[in-house]
């Protein structure tokens, strides 16, 4: 019975940490889009007072 009740714990705790770095992983992958389109943003500004 011992066994069964760690067995759960430690999924319990696996369940919890793949949780955890999923939600970081998805803030990551974000933060990295949220800056790509800033740099796309800057560089259209950029390239119209180039053209202009």
């Amino acid at each position: 019975m011992a066994q069964i009740a760690k067995a759960s714990k430690s999924t319990e705790k696996k369940v919890a940490y793949q949780k955890k770095v999923e939600d970081k992983g998805k803030k990551v992958v974000n933060w990295i889009f949220g800056v790509l389109i800033l740099l796309a943003i800057a560089f259209v500004v950029y390239s119209v007072f180039i053209v202009s």
